[in-house]
């Protein structure tokens, strides 16, 4: 294999399949990028066997052929090539790696691309298109609400449900939830995307809402693929039992705030200078019975306590509670913050039902997201 290539694209595009590859201490096909060369197309691919990367790249090919080179070394040594020519990469004896440009030469050892995992080929009998600026967008709101542990695999990723023609996308870690929904021209499939499979799809698909740029979908049994123009990401699907979050979000509240979403946050994070890993506390917000214009946030730690009152628009939805004394819910600052953060909106909706039911964050006027905090019990 030969080919000479311009050095920021060969960098970008073994950066960004390095993202799918293995970390191991010891190089082998699983940690590598694999190199293919046909004509004056250069394909780099990174699969560690849950999701892979695949970049095409325009290259002048003298030579073609295949190669699997140590993504992390291979990607450092091509970035710190001069940049005032063309970088020149040859394989001889089938895995040894010439890398050169001006006056610069380096070597390094390959692995056969024989050694490197099959890469299914999917049925593309289902296959939709979405917007990737709306893909990009639902998968943010909705992401920070992703499980980090395994209690339940499942919920360590993204559910997609697309039910009369409206795409829901949920994540859940237990403690919370965040729901996006979109219109979509597709009907009935459900699946969830690993979050590496998200993160990755949020940092590669472009975010311009005035391109008329689509990304692919391919579903074949376990398996998905993001397809669009030089880039593909192909990804396992997760298995097991989703939460049933239309019972969590469809409930009828007692109350309803509408607050500026930058005062809260700003509050909020004011009230973090208190709470830290050894002195933890959740964040107590007070409404009066009658409704009213302001909503208390307050917390007491051992390192001092936080009060600060937040104008809003209150409003109480029935007579249950309108004769209730002072309502306090409590609940953790940084889940609400993400949220709030999120919604990217300048002011929001909170629904609340009781002092220890979900909180949930809307839009004020008919909307398309829904974020859920589980409230914390007061001792």
């Amino acid at each position: 294999m030969k080919f000479k290539a311009e050095k920021n694209r060969l960098s970008e595009a073994i950066i960004n399949a390095s993202k799918a590859c293995a970390v191991k201490t010891i190089f082998n096909a699983l940690d590598g990028v694999l190199l293919n060369l046909e004509g004056d197309v250069l394909t780099v691919t990174g699969y560690d066997l849950e999701i892979g990367i695949r970049i095409k790249i325009k290259v002048e090919g003298l030579e073609d052929g295949e190669i699997v080179v140590d993504a992390r070394l291979f990607g450092d040594m091509i970035r710190r090539m001069p940049s005032d020519c063309p970088i020149e990469i040859s394989v001889y004896n089938e895995k040894d790696v010439s890398i050169n440009a001006g006056k610069v030469k380096l070597n390094i050892n390959g692995v056969s691309s024989s050694n490197f995992p099959n890469i299914i080929e999917l049925n593309e009998s289902v296959n939709f298109k979405l917007k990737e600026a709306v893909v990009k967008n639902m998968l943010y709101q909705i992401s920070h609400a992703i499980a980090q542990n395994d209690i339940n695999p499942a919920l360590m990723g993204a559910r997609f449900d697309i039910e009369d023609g409206i795409l829901y996308v949920v994540a859940s870690d237990g403690m919370r939830l965040a729901l996006r929904k979109e219109k979509i021209n597709y009907n009935n499939i459900s699946f969830i995307l690993p979050e590496k499979t998200v993160t990755e799809l949020i940092r590669n698909l472009s975010d311009s809402y005035e391109e008329e740029n689509f990304v692919t979908v391919i579903i074949d049994h376990n398996q998905i693929c993001f397809l669009k123009e030089n880039y593909i990401i192909f990804s396992r699907l997760l298995d097991g039992k989703f939460i049933d979050y239309n019972r969590i979000i469809n409930f009828q509240p007692n109350r309803e705030v509408k607050v500026n979403c930058r005062d809260m946050i700003y509050s909020l994070e004011r009230s973090l200078l208190l709470i830290t890993e050894k002195y933890k506390s959740p964040v107590i917000c007070s409404l009066s019975a009658e409704g009213g214009e302001i909503m208390k946030i307050s917390c007491k730690t051992n390192l001092g306590s936080f009060e600060e009152n937040i104008d809003v628009k209150h409003s109480v939805l029935n007579e249950f509670a309108s004769h209730s004394k002072e309502f306090s819910i409590a609940f953790n600052p940084r889940f609400m913050i993400d949220a709030l953060k999120s919604s990217g909106c300048d002011e929001v909706k909170i629904s609340i039902m009781s002092e220890l039911s979900p909180i949930k964050i809307s839009s004020v006027s008919e909307g398309d997201f829904v974020f859920i905090v589980v409230p914390v019990r007061l001792k």
